[in-house]
């Protein structure tokens, strides 16, 4: 935390779906896998994707039918996956699939390191509504995982997959792009001309998005705190999640409104229509915290 405070005006690289991965790495990995990757993540030499989400598998993550299968020296791999960020310029990703199809489908998961040139996998780009291709179909053919890139215990991969779902929620609850923060709002308004070029009630609307920024971060920071005395960031990850998406969509039709012809926020504007589904949409988000923080009968 002090490194980023310090750092806060330096622009630094975007590790993206590392920022997630690592955590979980560190955490429940071998000193070897970490010394493997971890280096090579910090320098952007390695690029990572998250092969999670299925066609029906999304957000009950844990109905994934991606099969593993046990063969000499490790695991072979067969399933689709979709909705994968970068995929198609990740070397490595990590790897949600099923190895005992008859257990409880939380227990019967682990978690694994694929490398992404290996034989069998397939990736196809898909096209979003701005025109971007950032999202892929991953389809997975006797993909070969040998046994030291299994991250934590073999079927029990879901608690390895909670403590990546968490940090993906946080950073997702920050800014999942650029253009898409209140800090972005102000730069904007500045090229305009600054406050006093905007009409009373459009002032009034920055005021607020201004404000509800400032708390979102604030919430992120009561998230880290948690996480540094050893704690869960749990419901609050899922909070700020569901929060910080709103406000990103906010300050994106709010920058559009008062810079219509801009190209840039015609884009943003469409781009930001997905965070409401991507790392977990809102009706899970909601029933996380009315489940788990408020203590509200389970959805059935």
């Amino acid at each position: 935390m002090v490194i980023h405070q310090e750092f806060r005006d330096v622009k630094r690289p975007n590790l993206g779906i590392a920022a997630w991965a690592v955590p979980s790495i560190v955490r429940h990995g071998t000193p070897e896998q970490q010394e493997r990757f971890l280096p090579g993540t910090f320098t952007r030499e390695i690029t990572w994707c998250q092969l999670f989400s299925e066609p029906g598998a999304g957000s009950d993550l844990a109905s994934l039918s991606t099969r593993a299968v046990r063969v000499e020296g490790g695991w072979s791999l067969n399933g689709q996956k979709i909705w994968t960020s970068l995929a198609q310029w990740a070397q490595w990703a990590i790897c949600l699939a099923r190895t005992d199809p008859g257990a409880p489908k939380h227990e019967g998961i682990t978690y694994f390191l694929v490398d992404m040139s290996s034989p069998g996998v397939t990736v196809r780009p898909l096209k979003e509504i701005n025109g971007d291709e950032i999202f892929n179909e991953v389809f997975l053919d006797d993909v070969f995982v040998p046994d030291d890139l299994v991250i934590g215990q073999v079927n029990g991969g879901w608690r390895v997959a909670r403590d990546t779902l968490s940090h993906e929620r946080v950073a997702l609850g920050d800014s999942w792009g650029p253009g898409s923060g209140h800090t972005d709002m102000v730069a904007l308004i500045d090229t305009l001309g600054g406050p006093g070029a905007l009409r009373p009630s459009a002032l009034e609307e920055a005021g607020r998005r201004w404000a509800s920024g400032q708390a979102i971060s604030a919430l992120g920071l009561r998230v880290t705190l948690s996480q540094l005395t050893g704690g869960d960031s749990g419901t609050a990850s899922s909070v700020r999640k569901l929060l910080g998406m709103r406000h990103s969509q906010a300050v994106s039709e709010f920058c559009w409104s008062i810079a219509p012809d801009s190209p840039y926020w015609n884009r943003m504007i469409l781009a930001t229509r997905a965070f409401t589904i991507g790392g977990g949409t809102t009706e899970v988000q909601l029933n996380i915290i009315a489940e788990r923080a408020l203590g509200l009968p389970r959805d059935p």
